[in-house]
C-alpha cells in the first residue's frame, strides 16, 4: 500500500512539473488587443479605400483615352498625392464629364455633321473601352488586395511565432498551446506576446 501511494505521489508530482512547462496564448486577444495588428488592419483598410475610390472615379469618368485613364487611375492610387496631382485628377474628371455631356447631346441629334459624326464615334469608343477597362482593373485590384491581405497575415503570424518562441525559451516552456483547445493554464503568455508585438513597427504596404 505504501509503495502504491509513493508511486501515485510521484506520478502526480511529475504531471504537475510537466504541466508547468507548458504555455498557452489566446489568439483572439492578440487580434483584438494588439496595436500592431490594429495598425496592419488600418493600413489594409486604407489601401482598400483607395482602390474603391479609384474604381468609382473610373466608373464615373469613362470617356477618357487610354493615356488619360491610366494617369487618373495611378494618381488616385497614390497614398499622399501632391496638390498639383490632386488638381490633375480634378482636371481629368472634368474633361471626362464634359465629353460625356457632349456625347449625350450628339446621341440626341437626328442629323450630324461630319465633324459631329467623328466626335460621336471617338467618344463612343472611349466610353466602350472605359467600361471594358473598368472590369479588368477591378479584377486586378481585387487580386492585389487579396495578395496584400495574405502577405500581411503570413508576416504577422510569423512574427507572433517568433515572439512566442522567444518567450518560451526564456520561461523554459517545452510547448505552447492555443487557448482554443485549452480550458485552463497557469502559464498564459498572451499579454507578454502582445507587449512585444506592439513594440514592433508594422511594415508599410501600398
Amino acid at each position: 500500500m505504501r509503495t502504491w501511494m509513493l508511486l501515485t505521489l510521484s506520478i502526480a508530482s511529475l504531471t504537475l512539473a510537466t504541466a508547468q512547462n507548458f504555455g498557452v496564448i489566446d489568439e483572439r486577444r492578440i487580434r483584438e488587443e494588439s496595436n500592431y495588428v490594429k495598425a496592419i488592419n488600418q493600413q489594409l483598410q486604407a489601401v482598400q479605400a483607395r482602390f474603391v475610390q479609384a474604381l468609382q472615379a473610373l466608373q464615373e469618368s469613362p470617356v477618357l483615352n487610354t493615356e488619360e485613364r491610366d494617369t487618373l487611375f495611378n494618381l488616385l492610387l497614390k497614398e499622399n498625392p501632391t496638390e498639383a496631382e490632386r488638381q490633375q485628377v480634378q482636371q481629368l474628371i472634368n474633361t471626362a464629364r464634359q465629353r460625356a455631356a457632349e456625347l449625350a447631346t450628339l446621341r440626341q441629334k437626328s442629323e450630324l455633321s461630319e465633324t459631329e459624326k467623328t466626335a460621336l464615334e471617338r467618344f463612343t469608343q472611349m466610353e466602350r473601352e472605359g467600361r471594358e477597362n473598368l472590369q479588368v482593373r477591378a479584377q486586378q485590384l481585387e487580386q492585389q488586395l487579396q495578395q496584400q491581405f495574405q502577405q500581411q497575415r503570413e508576416a504577422t503570424e510569423k512574427r507572433i511565432r517568433e515572439i512566442v518562441a522567444q518567450i518560451a525559451k526564456e520561461k523554459k516552456l517545452v510547448m505552447v498551446f492555443s487557448s482554443d483547445v485549452v480550458y485552463y493554464a497557469e502559464n498564459d503568455i498572451t499579454s507578454e506576446v502582445i507587449k512585444r508585438l506592439d513594440a514592433q513597427q508594422p511594415n508599410q504596404r501600398r
